[in-house]
């Protein structure tokens, strides 16, 4: 019993997956030599309880250890335009949605884990429930267009984390990630809300985030009685499969 501490490896049965998670709990919770003294000084017996006492509390992240993909046929990403300009009741807020995109999300290791976004900027459609298609058509054409997205020269939309911490809550992840848009990349804060279906993850939340930012100007006409407002929200609606 004296290498109980070698990553667990030599625990195989129920518990193996929770001995794990503890593991990178304590890591994550704990100053590093404070977890790595826990680690390594605790008898099997008391760690298997703090195991079942970590495992009953943070049980998802315990059953969400792995790889996985994006189900983009499942998963939704949509962008909130809001309407603004001294004659904005003459204007419409805009709904579009981001309809191409691929991602994965590494949740395998103890020290870090990783997700990664990209998008056809293209892709971007608008939705909006109101109006005729020719209208939104219009919407479309000026949102894409070089005075504004330029998907034509900035044809990606692109996500990078840069830390991902799911020890915040039981259910809540805290993402930092580089978000590329427009051919600019600002560092962005997500709250993750994330749910278990059966084998799959799914993960919503929203997220404002402000067009100048991204280099790009808010669109107004009528010499800017009637214009979008600079700040946009981001709303997803993400499920993840496993990859085996």
């Amino acid at each position: 019993m004296k290498n109980h501490n070698t990553g667990f490896g030599i625990f195989p049965g129920p518990y193996s997956k929770q001995l794990r998670a503890t593991r990178i709990l304590l890591q994550r919770k704990l100053y590093p030599p404070v977890a790595a003294f826990v680690v390594q000084r605790t008898p099997l017996p008391l760690f298997l309880v703090l195991t079942l006492f970590f495992a009953g509390s943070k049980q998802l992240t315990a059953q969400t250890l792995g790889c996985y993909r994006v189900d983009a046929q499942q998963s939704r990403i949509e962008i909130h335009l809001f309407k603004g300009g001294f004659l904005g009741a003459f204007g419409d807020n805009h709904l579009i949605s981001l309809t191409h995109f691929s991602g994965t999300a590494d949740l395998s290791h103890a020290d870090s884990w990783r997700a990664d976004l990209l998008a056809d900027a293209a892709s971007l459609k608008v939705i909006d429930p109101w109006g005729s298609p020719s209208e939104r058509k219009e919407v479309e054409d000026t949102m894409l267009g070089p005075q504004q997205i330029d998907a034509r020269h900035f044809p990606t939309i692109e996500l990078h984390s840069l830390s991902f911490d799911p020890i915040d809550h039981d259910t809540i992840w805290h993402l930092v990630a580089n978000v590329k848009l427009h051919g600019v990349t600002r560092k962005a804060s997500f709250s993750l809300d994330c749910r278990q279906n059966g084998d799959k993850l799914q993960i919503r939340g929203k997220k404002m985030f402000k067009l100048t930012d991204f280099d790009i100007q808010p669109f107004s006409t009528a010499f800017g009685a009637v214009k979008v407002k600079n700040d946009f929200e981001v709303t997803y609606n993400i499920v993840l499969d496993p990859i085996q």
